[in-house]
């Protein structure tokens, strides 16, 4: 029987303590298929894969109620593969478009020895600091900033809760990806990332294609009784 997980974290209502003139524009929450939609109020941060949802940091987007799908939105991807030996964090300018498992890979050529594929996520929103961990604390943590065209990605180790040392920082572009090294349940595993801000007649049709490639990916994977990664609010 397969076991879907929704997780909220840190979302209170939008007349909670941080104040409305505080909170984001766009909004995002987990739909009843555990995909990331538009609604307000919601979420500043969605996080999805096949099997389990997490939103997090309140906001407020003017309205109430289900939206179409954002003109704009900022996504970042990422697969976690068991490591193959040891290496540096890479950066991969133009790799290509956004992809999950296998596919996220192939494009990282050379600059990622993977094993055996075990997590895939995609998260709907920008400017942000989360933690990715699992029940002992350990994982990483990720922060994403806007910066004119491009994305700020930083990636830090987390330890017992704590986020540590930078592991890598890159300003990225849509076609570009970031392979880093992280230690996830006492075991190196292979973080291969991407990021990008999509607006305009071709966003719907994009995201479209991530919740496909999500989909894909996530079905190679065993059904997991719990998810490997739990979403904390920096």
């Amino acid at each position: 029987m397969r076991v879907r997980q929704v997780v909220v974290v840190g979302l209170v209502t939008v007349a909670g303590t941080l104040g409305v003139s505080g909170l984001a524009s766009a909004c995002t929450v987990c739909d009843q298929s555990f995909q990331c939609v538009s609604l307000s109020p919601g979420a500043k941060l969605c996080i999805s894969n096949l099997y389990s949802c997490a939103m997090m940091l309140p906001c407020a987007g003017g309205g109430v109620g289900r939206l179409p799908d954002a003109p704009e939105e900022g996504f970042t991807a990422w697969s976690i593969f068991d490591a193959d030996g040891s290496s540096a964090p890479a950066f991969e300018p133009e790799a290509g478009p956004i992809q999950f498992g296998e596919l996220a890979r192939t494009i990282a050529g050379s600059h990622a020895r993977a094993g055996a594929l075990v997590d895939v996520a995609l998260a709907f929103g920008s400017d942000y600091a989360v933690s990715l961990v699992n029940d002992a604390g350990d994982g990483f943590a990720l922060r994403r900033t806007e910066s004119g065209p491009r994305v700020g990605i930083e990636v830090r180790e987390v330890l017992n809760g704590a986020p540590g040392r930078v592991l890598a920082s890159e300003l990225m572009g849509p076609r570009d990806l970031l392979a880093v090294p992280i230690r996830v349940a006492g075991r190196a595993r292979m973080l291969l990332l991407q990021a990008e801000r999509v607006n305009g007649p071709g966003a719907p049709q994009e995201i479209a294609r991530l919740r496909r490639g999500l989909a894909e990916a996530g079905h190679r994977l065993p059904v997991p009784a719990a998810p490997l990664l739990r979403a904390k609010p920096q």
